[in-house]
């Protein structure tokens, strides 16, 4: 079985949203080992989601759309279906009577444009979507089939979890591939590359390395069709995990915030930290992770230098002598969250996220992620140029390498 994805939109062709969908689909469908033959944007024009639709039926069994079926006069996916299959629009009369609840319980009538969003496609089911005003919908369309999602990433996810998922396993839609994840940091693309060469792979196994920020995600895949092809998998896997063990934080879903918490949870530790250029993204990261209260005392975005001397008690002299972005620094803000938290580990990241240095002219990029822990202090020197975002993004990584580090088994 093979899936093509159609995002549609204007505003994706235009930038003005970002197209996180379609790679969150993919990477969730992979994992049930469905393979995407086909992405595209397209935009909101019934000649082009026809056109679209035609060419991704003649190749896949299945065509999911997200996006287009709001209730504005742009949203035209379910016009451009139905046109293509020539079938009629009606009315959906449990969502039109939910819709005009929805809008009551917010103290007004519903919109007559909302209407629209009640019409599917004759001869479709339905998904209810408990998070908007845009159902979903799966159309039957000859052998195939077209899956409607809605465009907002907060609604389209959970109807994608819960319906779509739940429909392939009702029409028995067999895998055809099987994918094992692997998780590396601290260790390059290309070195990573040459130590797998180096003791190979079973026969029936590719594997696709993935450089993102400070990981690099190994992705084993091999057909169903092959012979066993978990035990080949794990196999595979096997022949990874000695000479790249160091390296390794964690297999499929486990992500290095996630691998990070259970550790702290595991040994009853606590966490604080203190981010300058980062701005609190690394707690946010954090705190994405359920049960993350268990060992995250907090943070402290001590931007100035003034909540760096006040709050963290960062020597002023120290500011003055070494900077604001330098090792001694690092660690006395580390130091400092980890005193005024009271937890068992404080780490801190200070830096120069761009687009221009400070007063130091010290270069874009460079950015110290340092450790206070019972052992003692670590501090790193990072240069890394990039644009603003990206530089926070690879603090923060490093920040949480070196307390993946700190903490696993045998460290």
């Amino acid at each position: 079985m093979q899936v093509d994805l159609i995002s549609i939109g204007n505003e994706l062709l235009t930038g003005l949203v970002e197209n996180t969908n379609a790679g969150y689909l993919a990477r969730r469908l992979w994992t049930k080992g469905i393979a995407v033959r086909e992405q595209r944007v397209v935009p909101d024009s019934i000649p082009a989601i026809v056109r679209a639709l035609k060419e991704s039926l003649d190749s896949s069994e299945v065509v999911i759309c997200t996006g287009g079926l709001g209730p504005t006069d742009d949203d035209l996916t379910r016009e451009a279906v139905a046109k293509l299959l020539g079938r009629p629009l009606v009315i959906q009369q449990q969502w039109l009577q939910r819709l005009e609840r929805f809008f009551e319980g917010r103290g007004y009538p519903m919109p007559p444009a909302n209407r629209k969003q009640a019409r599917v496609v004759e001869g479709s089911r339905l998904l209810p979507n408990e998070l908007g005003t845009a159902p979903g919908a799966i159309v039957p369309a000859g052998r195939s089939w077209i899956i409607l999602l809605p465009g907002p990433p907060q609604e389209m996810r959970p109807l994608f979890e819960t319906e779509v998922l739940a429909f392939f396993e009702e029409q028995n839609f067999r895998p055809s591939w099987q994918t094992k994840i692997i998780h590396t940091t601290g260790c390059g693309e290309s070195l990573l590359e040459e130590k797998v060469r180096q003791v190979g792979l079973p026969e029936g196994v590719q594997l696709s390395p993935l450089a993102m920020g400070g990981e690099v995600v190994l992705q084993l895949k091999t057909h169903i069709a092959g012979r066993a092809p978990a035990a080949l998998l794990e196999e595979a896997a096997r022949r990874l995990r000695e000479p790249l063990g160091e390296y390794i934080f964690g297999e499929d879903g486990e992500t290095l915030a996630s691998t990070v918490a259970a550790l702290f949870t595991g040994r009853g530790m606590t966490l604080a930290l203190a981010e300058s250029c980062s701005g609190g993204l690394l707690a946010d990261t954090i705190t994405d992770i359920p049960g993350s209260s268990n060992f995250f005392k907090g943070s402290l975005v001590a931007y100035s230098s003034e909540v760096k001397v006040s709050l963290l008690g960062v020597e002023r002299g120290l500011l003055e002598k070494q900077g604001a972005v330098s090792d001694a620094v690092a660690r006395a803000m580390a130091r400092g969250a980890r005193r005024i938290m009271g937890a068992t580990v404080g780490a801190a990241i200070t830096g120069i996220a761009g687009p221009g240095s400070d007063s130091s002219k010290k270069p874009v990029g460079l950015f110290y992620t340092a450790l206070s822990a019972p052992r003692g202090e670590e501090c790193r020197r990072t240069l890394l140029p990039g644009t603003r975002r990206a530089i926070k993004e690879r603090a923060s990584q490093a920040l949480l390498a070196m307390l993946w580090r700190m903490m696993r088994p045998g460290s």
